[in-house]
């Protein structure tokens, strides 16, 4: 039998860690547009610390004031790209940075963080442009979960609800909790 590399083992033993980091940041995304807070908050260390804009808090206050403000979001979709992982030396942290579109449809513009101060009223459309500049930590029995988050933004647009057409009602649509076709039994 052929023993594998110290070098390939290295590299097989980075991936896996990215591996885990990127399932941490995808299951975040899927928590908040499911609104599925546990999965959410699972993603954090419970002494983490997430700067949002205009939240700065601990994980679980976080959750508390998303899940306020996802209270007139019908429709949510975060799409991650351009991840890149930077291992500490020991291993133990990684600096993790990810381009992040959160798209979101809201019944009340004017209840909206973003879209009140703007005046809008009524059913809008957001995209949110922003990265998500993260530590993350390795610790014994929890494995990678977020230790400090900060929200940087680059740009925010609001678009009237009157430029999206309406979808066929006979299509599956998405839901934002446990009767999305995500969460059905899985089989052949």
């Amino acid at each position: 039998m052929t023993s594998i590399p110290d070098s390939i083992r290295a590299d097989l033993a980075r991936l896996l860690v990215e591996d885990r980091i990127e399932k941490v940041l995808v299951a975040y995304c899927q928590g908040v547009d499911r609104k599925d807070w546990e999965q959410v908050r699972a993603c954090y260390h419970d002494d983490a610390v997430d700067s949002h804009g205009q939240f700065v808090g601990s994980p679980d206050e976080m959750v508390t004031w998303m899940q306020g403000n996802h209270v007139h979001v019908t429709s949510s979709m975060h799409v991650l790209t351009n991840v890149s992982i930077r291992l500490s030396d020991d291993g133990r942290l990684a600096r993790v940075e990810s381009y992040c579109l959160s798209m979101k449809a809201v019944s009340s513009a004017a209840d909206d963080p973003f879209l009140g101060a703007s005046g809008g009223q009524g059913l809008a459309r957001r995209t949110v442009a922003c990265r998500y500049i993260d530590t993350f930590e390795d610790r014994p029995g929890v494995g990678w979960r977020i230790l400090r988050r900060q929200v940087a933004f680059d740009w925010v647009r609001r678009e009237p609800d009157e430029l999206y057409l309406p979808l066929d009602p006979n299509w599956t649509v998405s839901r934002r909790d446990r009767s999305d076709p995500l969460y059905a039994p899985i089989v052949s």
